[in-house]
């Protein structure tokens, strides 16, 4: 009889269960080292039979820095196939006990590529629709099903004076007199019942009570459902007295984008409009005769705009910086067309002023990347970045160290000063370890009391020395109370980077090994791992 044997494979049993599952399944042990893997994942993961046992899950995470490493807050995450190409899975975990009782993890992963792709095309057509909306210089509006106002563009609100806040969730008869309001209802009621298009001109309202007489082009949308979802309408101005020229003079001189001609064989500018000079802080005429190419900040962006213009004819909302004439820099989204105006080849190009958005772009993604206590890097952004630093030390083969932080008895500190103190504590925490740690040192908050640093070039000793200026330095700050200032302490445990094949998780489990037995010891000191511990 051999129990051992009958039990492996009474395991192997059980595991070739899952070989016939459409999902990728695996075992893996509490480290992460997998045991198996069925052939849906070798198939997802573009492996050869039993080419994933013995491999780490960190082997898996993908390389990019700024693909995930954990899954996001829909349980999806990437992982990387041996081809160097990244799937997105759902990634489902249960607890496992193996033959000897130690745990084991089953992971159930369910390709969603497909999915995730189709979300970010859609998310990438809403933006464009957005933006087309926002930058057409001729005034749009647009009604639910009820009549009401949903929403309009820039060039409504500077073409009739109505800010888009006066006038959203509100009827025409709210907005302008009965009688007017009601030709425009009948024209909205007989576009509803036979949908398609309809052309009119009748009386627009302005800001202050007056009206101007106006061609209006309106056409119905359907929802998802393909029921009515309102009415889309363009306003084209009839203004008389006119002649053509000038009247679109006065059209690019309300524009809010910033237009300008430049000749193709020169790049000589021979036309700009107001807005246009007003972005880049020059008067009109002193844009005239100066070269375009002058006021790219950026000469590799300026190239890429040639490249594209030479292969494709046009450039359509790429984001380019430009240069004002007092050397400050601003964002854009850029359109180019070639033409052809009265014999002289020519480049006709659109600016955007893109800064606030792009700002507010890069404020939301430091947000997402930051502890909203404390300021330092969250745990994913620090997980993230510090596996970047790595891969560095592993393709270079230098040092590099990690420890993990504790705040020593911080119970303590908020049951007898309030959590308002305690919080006030992290974030003094936090920024006396940045006031001692290099530029380049990563630090990060896993949670809690407890801050994981990386440092880059470091070996255990070295990293030792900072550790204690770290501790000192902490232990000497005076924290502000509600009855007066009080100190802390901290213990920090320490390891290095062992072997080419180390992983970051390994290296903060050894660590915290390191800041247990620095507890054990009686805390405010610095440990650093040892094996056996």
């Amino acid at each position: 009889m051999n129990p051992s044997g009958d039990a492996e494979e009474t395991r192997a049993a059980l595991w070739r269960a899952f070989d016939t599952l459409p999902s990728g399944v695996c075992v893996t042990t509490d480290t992460g080292t997998i045991l198996y893997a069925n052939p849906a994942l070798h198939g997802l993961l573009r492996y050869a039979q039993g080419g994933l046992t013995g491999l780490d899950l960190a082997a898996l995470e993908p390389e990019d820095a700024f693909l995930p490493s954990l899954p996001d807050a829909s349980g999806e995450r990437p992982l990387q196939c041996l081809d160097g190409g990244t799937v997105w899975v759902s990634e489902s975990i249960g607890p496992l006990t193996g033959l000897a009782g130690e745990r084991q993890s089953l992971r159930v992963y369910t390709d969603v590529s497909h999915h995730r792709q189709a979300q970010a095309a859609l998310r990438d057509q809403l933006l464009m629709k957005e933006v087309l909306f926002e930058t057409l210089p001729v005034p749009v509006f647009v009604k639910n099903a009820a009549g009401e106002y949903t929403d309009c563009n820039d060039a409504f609100e500077r073409y009739t004076g109505l800010e888009r806040r006066s006038i959203v969730a509100k009827t025409a008869f709210a907005v302008m007199d009965p009688r007017i309001a009601k030709a425009h209802a009948d024209q909205d009621r007989e576009l509803t019942v036979h949908w398609g298009q309809r052309s009119y001109e009748e009386a627009v309202p302005f800001v202050g009570g007056t009206t101007r007489l106006s061609s209006l082009t309106k056409a119905v949308f359907c929802d998802s459902t393909g029921n009515l979802g309102g009415i889309v309408g363009v306003i084209h101005d009839l203004t008389e007295g006119l002649p053509s020229e000038e009247r679109l003079q006065a059209i690019l001189e309300q524009s809010p984008i910033g237009v300008s001609v430049s000749r193709r064989d020169d790049g000589r500018i021979i036309f700009v409009n107001t807005r246009f000079a007003e972005l880049i802080g020059l008067k009109r005429e002193d844009l005239i005769g100066r070269q375009a190419r002058d006021y790219y900040l950026d000469r590799h962006q300026r190239e890429r705009v040639i490249d594209r213009l030479r292969s494709f004819g046009s450039v359509t909302n790429m984001e380019v910086q430009f240069r004002r004439a007092d050397g400050s820099s601003f964002w854009t989204l850029f359109t180019v067309n070639q033409a052809v105006i009265q014999g002289v080849q020519v480049n006709l190009a659109w600016i955007y002023d893109y800064t606030d958005r792009r700002n507010m772009e890069e404020a939301l993604r430091d947000m997402a990347s930051r502890d909203p206590l404390t300021g330092i890097y969250n745990r994913r952004s620090f997980m993230e970045l510090a596996r970047s630093q790595l891969a560095r030390a592993h393709r270079f083969n230098e040092p590099m160290s990690v420890f993990v932080l504790d705040v020593d008895h911080f119970k303590r500190i908020n049951d007898s000063y309030g959590h308002a103190t305690g919080d006030d504590a992290l974030r003094m925490v936090a920024g006396g370890c940045q006031a001692i740690l290099r530029e380049y040192d990563i630090l990060g908050r896993l949670g809690g009391e407890e801050f994981v640093v990386v440092l880059p070039g470091a070996t255990a000793e070295e990293s030792r020395v900072v550790a204690e200026r770290v501790r000192r330095h902490l232990s000497r700050m005076a924290i502000p109370g509600p009855e007066g200032r009080f100190h802390l302490t901290s213990s920090i445990g320490i390891s290095a980077i062992e072997g080419a094949y180390d992983t970051l998780e390994k290296a903060i489990h050894r660590a915290d090994l390191a800041l247990y037995r620095a507890k054990r010891e009686g805390r405010n000191r610095v440990a650093v791992y040892e094996p056996g511990l």
